[in-house]
Order: structure tokens, then C-alpha cells, then sequence
């Protein structure tokens, strides 16, 4: 589930591996060795390797279901964490605990194709009601795994995800004229941090609501879009070159870590158009580097967005547009005072403060 670090399950588990051993825990990880240098706080001797040909979706799974039981119950270990409803164990020999970040496979059937959208509506909840506690990350998110996955409020834990606060900070002022130099961002520009995946990240709708509120506004402003390419990406690449202001439009790419805070920092605002989230790290990620938020207002966004950020309906061209154009008019007194406001709500959400929790619920499960 790591997939290299790109994705929200990647650096979910690399950030609580991280802060896990910091406390004090011996954590052993399975991963693919493909994934190993992510890991480097893992020794060697605590290191579950997957073989390399079980690293497609169904093989992966069948390894999951087929082998990991039996080195469970070799190394008798006392919990078993599994960070994603996709990999949950069946007939799991130790205390097992999930944690689930949505209900993607009920909320937009059409994101999975018809073999893992049957698994994720049929055969996930039937696991995940064996579970010994599951997590959620956010209110939406446990609100969802009761009603679509049947999990009882007594086996559900919200524990709401943290980002990391060395990484995410505003910057100086001369540390982010150097980066705007060395990346070429000569204009005030907005920024979009996820995959290149249709229709799930709503990019189709946000370029054509761009391309209006350049037209309408007459600010020369640039739109970035940063993340790696997924399902439906030919969609995102077709709106592009049909948009009249594709030309303002630079298709970034993955963005790698080091230099994610620069770009968030960097920017005029975050515009974040994502049709549903478990959680949403950049709204929060960006915040804390003291850049305002546009967001979108579906799933757990209304709760994790803030009072700091200016929310739309994704769906509706216009209220993102609309959305843009209030960030556009937006005062000095405003956005000095929404800024503010905004690195305040990030600073609660903290990775030790999550594995703090996810730790009280190990020795919960594990009898003590």
C-alpha cells in the first residue's frame, strides 16, 4: 500500500511508522523492498519482506490473506495493524486493528472497476465487521464505515489524521523568492496537490472554472497542478489542451517532498476540487505553511477545512468559480487574518498526538 510514498495511505503509514518508534514501540513492517528506503527507522531483523511478485492488486491480496497469517503466528506478534480496508485479514491469529480512510467503493461507484468494486462493497464489510477496532481520520469518514460497512460504534475509534509540523511551516520570504526563481513561477499562481485520477479528483471541472475566472477577473494568474498520473488521467490531459488558457496551466507532475512545502508556500491559494476525501492532507498541509485554502466542501472537507478556508460545492463550475473570485477580491486585513487562522487549526492535528491514540488502542485490543 506505500506505492513509492505517492499516495494518502503511503504517507499515512510512513509518517505513524515514524512516530510510532519514536515512542517507544517495536514496530516490525511488511512492505515490498521496492519500498524498503522509505522505511530507514525499520532495522533489518524487523523488516517483512513481500516478494516482489506479489506486488499487483489481486496477488498482493491473495499474499495478505495466504501468507501473512503465518508469519503472524510465527512471530507471535501482539497486534496487527493493517493501515487500509483493502488489505484486512480474514482469519487474522493476533488482535487485529484496520485503520479505514473512506468508503470510496459506495460513495463513487464508478472510481473502481467492476472486480474491486464488488470487493469494496460486498466482501469489505464482511471483514470489517471482524476487526477487533477500526480507525477512522475523521468524523465523515466513521460516519460512513457504520453505516456502509456495518462497524459498531463500540469497535470505532476516530483518530484524526496529523501532518508533520518540521515540514509544514511558513517559510522566509527569501527562501520562497529563491524557489519562485528556480522553478520559473513568475506569476501569482494556485496550486492543486493530487493524483491525476478522473473523476474522483475533479481536475476537469477546476481547469474549466480556472479558465472563467481568468476571463472574468483579468488577473494573470497561473493554475499548478502537481501530482502522480492515475486512473482517467488521458480525461485531465484532454480538458487541458482543450482549455483556451491551457497556457497558463502548467502540469507539474508528481511533487516530491522536499520541496512540497516550497510549493505550497509559494503560492497564492491551495484550490482543492476533490469530489470526496477520507481526510484531505493538503488543505491541512498548506494551511500550516500559511497559504489560504479553497476547498472543496464534500465528504470529511467540511470538517477538516476550517473556518479559515473558503469552501465550494465541487460539482458546480460556477461555485468554484465563485470561490475563486472571492479569493481574488480578498482584502489584505482578510487574507492576513484568514492566514493566521488557518496555521492555528492546522497546529491540532499532529502525528504524535494520532499515535498516541493509535497506541492506547493496541493495548486496549492486546488485553492491556
Amino acid at each position: 500500500m506505500i506505492q513509492g510514498g505517492r499516495s494518502g495511505v503511503g504517507r499515512y503509514v510512513i509518517a505513524l511508522s515514524e512516530t510510532l518508534i519514536k515512542r517507544g514501540l517495536e514496530l516490525h513492517l511488511a512492505g515490498l523492498d521496492a519500498d524498503r528506503s522509505h522505511f530507514p527507522m525499520i532495522p533489518d531483523e524487523h523488516w517483512v519482506s513481500i516478494p516482489a511478485s506479489f506486488d499487483s492488486g489481486a496477488k498482493n491480496l491473495l499474499w495478505h490473506q495466504a501468507s501473512l497469517p503465518g508469519i503472524i503466528r510465527h512471530n507471535g506478534y501482539d497486534v496487527v495493524h493493517i493501515p487500509s480496508y483493502r488489505r484486512m485479514v480474514i482469519n487474522c491469529p493476533a488482535p487485529q486493528v484496520a485503520t479505514i480512510h473512506d468508503c470510496a467503493p459506495f460513495i463513487m461507484a464508478e472510481k473502481y472497476d467492476a472486480l474491486r468494486g464488488f470487493f469494496g462493497r460486498k466482501v469489505v464489510p464482511w471483514i470489517a465487521r471482524r476487526m477487533d477496532r477500526v480507525i477512522a481520520v475523521s468524523a465523515t469518514a466513521g460516519k460512513d464505515i457504520q453505516h456502509y460497512l456495518g462497524v459498531t460504534p463500540e469497535r470505532l475509534t476516530l483518530i484524526p489524521n496529523g501532518i508533520d509540523h518540521a515540514r509544514f511551516q511558513p517559510a522566509s520570504e527569501n527562501a520562497l523568492a529563491d524557489f519562485r526563481t528556480r522553478r520559473a513561477l513568475t506569476k501569482p499562481y494556485l496550486i492543486y496537490i493530487a493524483r491525476f485520477e478522473h473523476p474522483a479528483k475533479n481536475h476537469v471541472r477546476l481547469i474549466e472554472a480556472f479558465g472563467r475566472f481568468r476571463e472574468e477577473s483579468g488577473l494573470d494568474w497561473q493554475l499548478v497542478l502537481g501530482g502522480a498520473p492515475w486512473h482517467g488521467k488521458e480525461v485531465i490531459d484532454e480538458a487541458w489542451q482543450s482549455s483556451t488558457h491551457r497556457d497558463a496551466i502548467r502540469m507539474e507532475g508528481f511533487v516530491e517532498d522536499d520541496e512540497l512545502a516550497l510549493w505550497y508556500g509559494a503560492a497564492e491559494a491551495l484550490v482543492f476540487p476533490s469530489l470526496m476525501e477520507g481526510f484531505g492532507f493538503p488543505v491541512i498541509e498548506a494551511q500550516a505553511c500559511g497559504t489560504l485554502a479553497v476547498s472543496s466542501n464534500a465528504t470529511s472537507l467540511a470538517e477538516v477545512n476550517g473556518p479559515a478556508a473558503l469552501p465550494f460545492d465541487p460539482t458546480s463550475v460556477d461555485s468554484i468559480t465563485a470561490a475563486l473570485h472571492q479569493l481574488g477580491q480578498m482584502d489584505t486585513a482578510e487574507r492576513t487574518r484568514r492566514i493566521a487562522q488557518g496555521i492555528e487549526w492546522a497546529a491540532q492535528y499532529r502525528w504524535e498526538k494520532h499515535a498516541e491514540q493509535c497506541e492506547q488502542v493496541y493495548r486496549e485490543v492486546a488485553g492491556g
